[in-house]
């Protein structure tokens, strides 16, 4: 076979590519893609599928191993590899409602699929159901599923929120993917509550084994693009992944000071609010604004440092102990006093009666014990590593007097939550309006407070009296009510054109910043095409995720090192030794060549045949899943067909 050096057409087609639109890059470079690499491949006709001796001639989706979270028969995915047999579609899920360019991230994977062979299928979910499968264990429905993760703030200081899920007897691992090694790993640094530096030793190990084994693939870490009035207003703070107009963290409308008359800040957003229950919160954007009106034990910075919030110190005092000095002089909104005692009620509250959303910050604990007033002890089921980290900023606490009474708290609605937090409920119009007033006493309102937690970022003043989210609908009504003056800013992220198109008024500014909330394409490793290593390394190949960056983002978003779910921005826990599987899609054909498939006329990949199907069985037999060929001494099946064609 003889290869055509076709690198001189590439970089000149690349280049062509770069000065079109976001859609026609993605045609342009599908097209520039497979007609670089056509002819490489032997195109084999006539395939007659036949299994070597005893061997099943063909694999179902199915769990291959006992999963302690999973009470089902079988996987909600039907994908079966058949001997010799061409792939059906790999079914490719996402939501354009997750990002204003996810659909074209989409697009990118059919392209890298269509680059391998492999026949694909778009599938365009609504967000709310894409996401709900976090809470479903039995697994993911397709064969691959891509979603942007959220800035939570938790996730930026710990690397446990992303790295657990990986863990065999973690509900959130619905990916069904599990590691042997990785799971003795998760065991033991999440348990090493003293020993910071051993702890960082092991969460890089795990990230090279997983970045190597190719366990999902992470394509890129998004800036957060939003615009906003700058006319009208001073202090915005960029905080990562949470951009300078989110939800998820408050320092924006702590910091923000007015340039005119007016002090009612007015976010439009797209989503709605079902509830004012903070604890049993739909997740999403309805519980990071109810935690405008809460207050969590610790906070994170714009730096994602740890700061104090209504906890001003935690001491680790035993494997299993965690006491906390709790800020005095604090009032709920109705004037009652802040004890040790809400403490202690929210807590063993959400256990009793199991609230959704504060599941990450009680699940590891057993009871709390008052120590006075203003001091309380956790005592956890197990040492937890991560408790003064990930779970105590995850905390939100809510007031004994104003629940202790509550029968089903689950179905329970409070007309006028109650918080210590930073902002005052006013009022709910479901669907269409929340609005809240600033808390006077809360010490982020404070200037030198803020001058110590935000620097350079720091203003001073009075502030803002109002804060007022508008669910306008859609993004371009957004925009057009922005430009108007109506709102003062994007309370949902935006694309380069959205966001270009919106500051061309004088009035309105660009925001961006960086991210530490990756965009993770999940495979289904029940599925057994993808519990082929080779295959997984193939299809990492053929993504060319640089040039999406690049071309469709203009660089508004950070290329990971291999497939590494942690950021550089979150230190000390970020690897940047894990492997990386550059970008080359005619070799991505070499290896799934040497691993056995074959290719008809059509240019549509086949399982492999003959002895080629009996060694993708063997790969991906429990054991196997994360060996490459040649550790399992199998054959370059690349080399026996040349063999067999010059003989015949």
């Amino acid at each position: 076979m003889t290869i055509k050096d076709t690198s001189s057409d590439v970089s000149t087609s690349q280049e062509s590519i770069r000065r079109l639109s976001r859609r026609q890059y993605l045609r342009a470079s599908l097209l520039a893609g497979v007609s670089a690499i056509a002819g490489c491949n032997r195109a084999t006709s006539n395939i007659q599928p036949h299994a070597p001796g005893n061997v099943s001639e063909s694999v179902p989706t199915k769990y291959w191993h006992d999963w302690p979270t999973i009470d089902a028969g079988t996987p909600p995915l039907e994908y079966t590899a058949r001997v010799g047999a061409p792939l059906d579609p790999v079914t490719v899920e996402y939501s354009s409602e997750d990002d204003p360019w996810m659909r074209e991230h989409a697009l990118l994977f059919e392209r890298a699929l269509d680059s391998l062979g492999v026949p694909s299928k778009l599938i365009d979910r609504p967000l709310n159901q894409l996401y709900a499968q976090s809470w479903d264990t039995a697994g993911l429905e397709n064969v691959i599923s891509m979603s942007s993760q959220g800035p939570d703030p938790q996730r930026g200081l710990d690397p446990n929120p992303f790295l657990m899920r990986l863990h065999k007897a973690n509900p959130s691992n619905y990916t069904n993917y599990w590691h042997p090694t990785i799971n003795e790993l998760l065991d033991t640094q999440r348990q090493l509550t003293g020993e910071p530096k051993r702890r960082e030793k092991l969460v890089g190990r795990i990230q090279r084994l997983f970045a190597a084994d190719v366990g999902d693939i992470i394509t890129l870490f998004p800036n957060v693009i939003t615009a906003a009035n700058t006319e009208k207003w001073n202090g915005y703070v960029p905080t990562p992944g949470n951009g300078y107009t989110g939800d998820a963290f408050q320092w924006t409308e702590v910091n923000l000071q007015p340039k005119t008359d007016d002090t009612a800040y007015v976010k439009g957003v797209t989503t709605s609010m079902n509830s004012l229950n903070l604890p049993w919160a739909a997740g999403g954007d309805e519980e990071l604004r109810l935690k405008f009106i809460y207050d969590s034990l610790f906070d994170a910075s714009p730096n994602l440092d740890i700061i104090p919030a209504l906890g001003t110190d935690a001491e680790v005092t035993g494997d299993e102990t965690v006491e906390v000095k709790l800020r005095e002089g604090v009032t709920w909104h109705d004037g009652t006093p802040f004890t040790a005692e809400d403490v202690k009620f929210s807590t063993e509250f959400y256990i009793e009666e199991n609230s959704t959303s504060q599941a990450t910050f009680y699940k590891p604990i057993e009871s709390v014990d008052v120590l006075s007033s203003h001091r309380v002890r956790f005592n956890l089921k197990w040492p937890d590593a991560s408790f003064t980290t990930q779970r105590l900023v995850r905390s939100a606490i809510i007031p004994k007097h104003r629940w202790e009474a509550i029968d089903s708290p689950a179905q329970h609605n409070p007309t006028e939550p109650i918080g210590t937090g930073p902002f005052k409920f006013v009022r709910w119009n479901q669907g269409t309006r929340f609005e809240l007033e600033r808390n006077d006493e809360h010490w982020m309102f404070d200037d030198d407070w803020r001058a110590t937690a935000l620097g350079e970022h720091a203003t001073r003043g009075r502030g803002i009296e109002r804060i007022i989210w508008i669910n306008v609908g859609n993004v371009d009504a957004i925009l057009g009510a922005l430009t108007q003056g109506q709102l003062d800013a994007v309370g949902s992220t935006l694309s380069n054109a959205q966001a270009d198109r919106v500051a061309a008024s004088d009035a309105i500014e660009k925001l961006s910043t960086e991210s530490f909330a990756p965009v993770a394409v999940k495979l289904m490793h029940s599925c057994p095409l993808i519990r082929d290593k080779e295959f997984r390394i193939a299809l990492s190949m053929a993504v060319d995720n640089r040039s999406f960056i690049e071309d469709v983002l203009r660089s508004e978003a950070t290329l990971p090192e291999g497939e590494n779910y942690i950021s550089e921005l979150v230190s000390p826990w970020y690897t940047p030794e894990t492997h990386h599987y550059r970008h080359d899609p005619t070799e991505a054909r070499r290896i799934l060549e040497r691993a056995g498939y074959l290719w008809g006329d059509d240019d549509t990949l086949h399982f492999p045949n003959e002895d080629g199907w009996a060694a993708f069985l063997e790969r991906i037999r429990n054991g196997n899943t994360h060996k490459r060929r040649e550790e399992l001494r199998q054959p370059d099946f690349s080399k026996r067909a040349q063999t067999t064609e010059g003989q015949s």
